[in-house]
């Protein structure tokens, strides 16, 4: 087995990073750790800043900052590479350094199974991939902020081996995808001898031999839809890294859509001891509503998330869960009093009706609100709050909401707490 002690695995200096956040970087150290600590040490997520501007990189990456995030796994693009040459990789370096500046190494991915790559490896286009490879390591080989090289994100996802029907001819690009790593992964190797090379592999399953044995850290994602499902993924990434003596690393996961929490899988990560990246740090674009962390704005979708990223999770012990009693200290009553008090309308005088005030049913219904929300007894995709918040700022802007509305959501919300309270 091939080992090369001489450095660590996937940087070549110590130097300390420059970043604004007090929060101190993973990576910073005084000695050289052994691979596998420094690969424990990555909390990162995939995130591609390549064209982009220099203020919202910065900004987006501020946001990760915060939780001690300190790693980017990036597409780079072989086709834009095709078209723009030099210009493409000097944005591409331009980032790289960004996002060192801001705290995080890059693992740039050199070409995606899941796009065209896989359909485009026919043997005259070999010289113009492998000259795309020896231009792109060039450029960035001697960045600080490099933290190793992907050469191929999930290898055989794709319609061009998944799509084909014949068994023999699956086999067969199968084989040529295999083939095509083969030769890149040397190719990277030979041109920076100093930064270590993976492959992100779909699954643990989809791990070969004489691929992953090339690899100086494996690495695999994991989009399970229940914990059995995710243990057997890591369980087998892990004897795989057993087996070719190298770290492992989870480089991608997080998927609302197939049942696959954030803080299910980084719970797992910190268990089998393996450092990882979400999919992905912004929610936006095609996958907004199913991947991504932060809003644009840097709140976030789900706090479970970054409780998970700083390492603490959710009790699903009943033996340790302690029920929150909303009415323990009177609050319940109090606030569906408020509620009460802000739907009463004066009706005694048929020449003085007086409609309810809009304000005070508004803090009412955030006095029942915060309340449930607290303590989780409402569905917090759209919190109730959300709707009182955005009520608020219609009112501001000189719209007032329908007070039927409001009225409406206010006597719902008094109405759940004292079902939940059992309040009479």
């Amino acid at each position: 087995m091939r080992r090369r002690t001489s450095r660590p695995f996937f940087w070549r200096r110590t130097t300390r990073w420059k970043c604004d956040t007090p929060i101190r970087h993973h990576f910073e150290r005084r000695t050289i750790m052994t691979g596998r600590e420094e690969c424990r040490a990555i909390r990162g997520v995939n995130y591609s800043p390549f064209l982009t501007d220099e203020a919202q990189i910065r900004k987006e990456l501020s946001y990760g900052r915060r939780v001690g995030l300190n790693a980017i796994r990036g597409w780079l693009n072989f086709h834009a590479w095709e078209r723009d040459g030099a210009a493409y990789l000097a944005r591409v370096k331009k980032s790289v350094q960004i996002a060192y500046d801001c705290g995080y190494r890059t693992m740039p991915i050199l070409f995606n199974g899941n796009g065209e790559n896989s359909a485009s490896l026919p043997d005259e286009r070999r010289p113009a991939m492998e000259q795309y490879v020896r231009e792109t390591v060039a450029a960035l080989r001697d960045e600080p902020g490099l933290l190793m090289w992907d050469a191929m994100n999930e290898p055989l996802c794709c319609w061009w081996i998944n799509g084909c029907e014949d068994p023999g001819e699956k086999g067969r690009r199968t084989e040529r995808v295999w083939a095509f790593l083969r030769s890149v992964i040397p190719l990277i190797r030979s041109l920076d001898p100093e930064h270590s090379v993976t492959v992100g592999y779909t699954t643990a399953w989809e791990i070969e031999d004489t691929v992953g044995s090339l690899c100086d850290v494996l690495s695999f994602h994991d989009y399970s839809a229940t914990r059995s499902g995710m243990n057997a993924n890591f369980t087998l990434a892990a004897e795989y890294g057993e087996k070719f003596g190298i770290p492992v690393i989870q480089t991608e996961t997080g998927c609302l859509a197939r049942s696959n929490p954030y803080d299910m899988v980084l719970e797992a990560c910190e268990r089998y001891g393996m450092g990882w990246f979400v999919f992905e740090l912004m929610i936006h674009g095609r996958c907004d509503s199913e991947h991504g962390v932060f809003y644009p704005d840097g709140t976030v979708r789900d706090p479970a998330t970054i409780a998970a990223m700083m390492g603490c999770y959710r009790c699903r012990d009943l033996d340790v869960m302690v029920l929150p009693v909303p009415n323990r200290e009177g609050h319940a009553q109090r606030a569906v009093d408020a509620v009460r008090k802000a739907l009463t309308e004066y009706t005694d005088d048929a020449f003085d009706y007086r409609p309810s005030d809009l304000e005070k049913l508004f803090e009412a219904a955030e006095y029942a609100a915060n309340l449930l929300e607290c303590c989780d007894m409402v569905p917090m995709v759209s919190p109730p709050t959300a709707q009182i918040f955005a009520w608020r700022k219609q009112t501001a802007e000189g719209h007032k909401p329908p007070l039927s509305e409001v009225r409406a959501f206010a006597y719902d919300l008094a109405l759940r707490l004292k079902d939940l309270c059992q309040i009479l």
